[in-house]
């Protein structure tokens, strides 16, 4: 009689008790006494093991408690789904309720003037100077419990709390400055923090100690005082951050009220915050912002360290600067807090953080491409040059959507962790709030806080990168006279980008592909100027007597010497062929930029520059041949039965667009009304561009002002 096959649960065991370091084989090696072992689980807590047979288990199940690995006796039980041990989800609950403590806007009473508005929200959120002093005690309590491992060590506090800037639901952040003689290279000072702090369970409540982080920190939450805080050991340099904030901020009676504002602004439409942009990178948009003339406020960093007498060096950077009020140099500036905070959104509304690094140090931005070579950066930058180049530190990150520089620490991007998308959010928040302060000046700014603190900006939830596609159709590149249809629709493109536009395109050499069925040809290409604004130079030239070609690039130079605003839209311009059957697509995706001005861009591409390339290839076409009865010179050019000179129809991604070119080309800013725009859904999967389809992708975009836009 065969015996039954055994369950797969009698033959496994869970073990718990080891070390955090051990690992499978390590098990593997201890159990295999029992039997053929394998590990089917492990983690930090506990590991499950599967024997060849259930009384090899069992064996090992008998032994429990007097197993031994590196010093540990293991606990081995039977095995069951539902005995499975799981880690249980933390729960802070006196931090959840410290965070449910913020003032919700339409809480606050927002009627008065704006002065009277400022001081009621400054009241409602802002932390109370005896509310800051009650902290002295946390420090305390923190210093005392942790001086039994490091007699001698000082609490240094730091943070929003220390510069003025604190608000009721902020953190308190401290270092501990451990005696040289007590410091060592690779102590874990967190954990070891960690276990201390457990031993006064009626001081200190929800210890979490995070030791593989850029900073390892402790956090715990401070009963007496209901403050939650950040404890780091690493390096001083968040406290000398915090004294230059305080110092900066302190200057002029207006600052610290307005820096408020921002930093509530931000936290109410969850701008700031872990893993977003952090108080810290937002105070440092705040200096910046009041270094600029003509606000010229504050004085660069740079000023402030100017006396080699107050260099402070700590880990190679200098943390000193001139802290005197009275010989810092004199400003001008009277606005109002109202003004200096509308100027504060209209600045970043316009902010070119795409090239820009936000530089605190120099007072003025620089440019992103400098730092890929250091002979190229400002000799002020020196101290940066020098301990890259002697190892000292990595380079800073400047390539992320947003960059600012700590003024200290001259490496570290304190906006690194914010993502395109957010980086994206953020400048439609700066310039629905600037928007918001032009309509509201006039006002005297009375109605500001409801509209910048409780209404929104609508952000598209397309994607960032966007990308605009128009079809050629194949029965216009069956009519080009030359075999070789694919050059000259190259060398038609070319003209319109780069005769008509002045946009250069610069090929991108890829490994040749003959074996596909489609060809790509890719170009990258750079927008500086608004070209598609044609409109009131298009009525000037039409009166003069030049022909097409010369109307619209003399259009393009006019844009180009009288605009001047500068937009660096990098996109990448992507042909792609297909031989059998003959069609052709022109595609521009967006690589950097402003997503919004790359969709009006995208538009100008798909009505007008389209309509000038069908223009421009006519006297590639066969001609078509004159129909019995008709005499004149006059010959027109065949591109099919189905469309004639004046009526074109272009095939875009998402889109049927018909319209008059010559109508197009000349009233450019009539483009979007002289053109029947309507939306087509399809298939979600790619379309051949073959025959007459004139919709190649849905776009499933429902926002009306990015129909156009492609999804990547």
């Amino acid at each position: 009689m065969d015996t039954l096959p055994q369950p797969a649960e009698c033959r496994k065991v869970i073990v718990t008790g080891y070390p955090s370091y051990t690992q499978p084989q390590d098990l593997t090696k201890i159990f295999s006494s029992y039997g053929t072992v394998k590990v089917v689980k492990i983690n930090n807590k506990f590991a499950v093991l599967e024997f060849k047979d259930a009384d090899e288990a069992k064996c090992a199940i008998e032994d429990s408690n007097q197993i031994i690995i590196y010093g540990e006796f293991l606990t081995v039980e039977q095995y069951s789904s539902k005995s499975e041990p799981t880690t249980p989800k933390r729960q802070f609950t006196h931090s959840k309720n410290k965070v449910s403590k913020i003032v919700e806007p339409r809480a606050l009473e927002l009627s008065g003037d704006f002065h009277q508005q400022l001081a009621g929200l400054l009241g409602a959120v802002r932390l109370a100077q005896d509310e800051v002093a009650a902290l002295a005690q946390l420090y305390h309590d923190l210093e005392q419990a942790l001086q039994q491992s490091w007699p001698g060590c000082v609490a240094m506090p730091f943070g929003s709390i220390t510069t003025g800037l604190g608000i009721k639901t902020s953190d308190a952040d401290c270092f501990i400055n451990v005696p040289p003689n007590l410091r060592h290279p690779n102590a874990n000072y967190v954990i070891k923090a960690k276990r201390i702090l457990h031993q006064y369970p009626h001081i200190f409540a929800e210890i979490l100690a995070i030791p593989r982080a850029n900073t390892p920190i402790v956090k715990f939450f401070h009963i007496p005082t209901e403050t939650n805080c950040d404890v780091t050991f690493k390096t001083p340099l968040g406290s000398q951050n915090s004294k230059l904030i305080a110092f900066l901020l302190h200057a002029d009676p207006r600052l610290v009220p307005m820096a408020v504002v921002v930093k509530y602004w931000a936290r109410v439409h969850g701008l700031s915050g872990t893993g977003k942009l952090t108080n810290y990178a937002l105070t440092m948009l705040i200096i910046f912002y009041l270094q600029q003339p003509p606000v010229s406020i504050l004085p660069s960093v740079e000023w402030l360290q100017r006396d080699a007498d107050n260099d402070i060096i700590v880990d190679h950077w200098n943390t000193g600067f001139m802290h005197h009020h009275d010989r810092l140099p004199e400003s001008t500036n009277t606005s109002s807090i109202s003004e200096l905070l509308g100027g504060f959104f209209q600045y970043y509304s316009t902010f070119n953080f795409n090239d820009l690094v936000v530089c605190p140090f120099l007072g003025s931005p620089i440019k992103k491409d400098l730092f890929k070579d250091l002979s190229l950066l400002p000799k002020e930058l020196g101290r940066y040059v020098s301990n890259i180049r002697d190892r000292l530190t990595s380079p800073m990150r400047f390539t992320t959507a947003m960059c600012v520089q700590d003024p200290f620490e001259l490496c570290h991007n304190v906006a690194s962790p914010v993502t395109s998308r957010l980086a994206f959010e953020i400048k439609e928040f700066f310039r629905f709030a600037a928007a918001a302060y032009d309509k509201e000046k006039l006002n005297n700014c009375k109605g500001l806080f409801q509209m910048i603190l409780i209404q929104k900006p609508k952000i598209s939830n397309g994607k960032l990168h966007p990308e605009f596609r128009v079809v050629i159709y194949p029965h216009i590149i069956q009519n080009i006279i030359n075999p070789d249809w694919k050059s000259v629709i190259t060398e038609v493109l070319k003209k319109v980008f780069e005769q008509i536009c002045k946009i250069k395109l610069v090929r991108i050499e890829e490994k040749a592909n003959n074996s596909g069925k489609k060809q790509k040809e890719k170009y990258l290409a750079v927008v500086d100027k608004p070209i598609w604004k044609r409109h009131q130079f298009s009525k000037l030239y039409n009166l003069m007597h030049l022909d097409f070609l010369q109307r619209q690039t003399r259009i393009t130079e006019e844009i180009l010497n009288v605009e001047k605003q500068q937009y660096n839209l990098q996109f990448r311009l992507t042909l792609t062929f297909s031989q059998e059957p003959k069609n052709a697509a022109a595609c521009i995706k967006l690589i950097e930029g402003d997503p919004v001005v790359f969709r009006e861009f995208g538009k100008f591409f798909v009505s007008s520059m389209h309509n000038w390339f069908v223009t421009l290839i006519k006297p590639e076409l066969k001609p078509r041949e004159k129909k019995p009865g008709v005499t004149g010179p006059k010959v027109v050019n065949s591109v099919d039965d189905k469309s004639t000179e004046s009526d074109v129809i272009i095939s875009v991604e998402g889109l049927n667009i018909t319209g008059d070119i010559n109508s197009v080309t000349d009233k450019k800013a009539k483009s979007e009304e002289d053109l029947n725009i309507s939306m087509s859904q399809t298939d979600n999967s790619e379309k051949s561009l073959a025959g007459d389809s004139k919709v190649v992708e849905n776009t499933n975009d429902t926002n009306k002002d990015n129909v156009e836009c492609v999804t990547p």
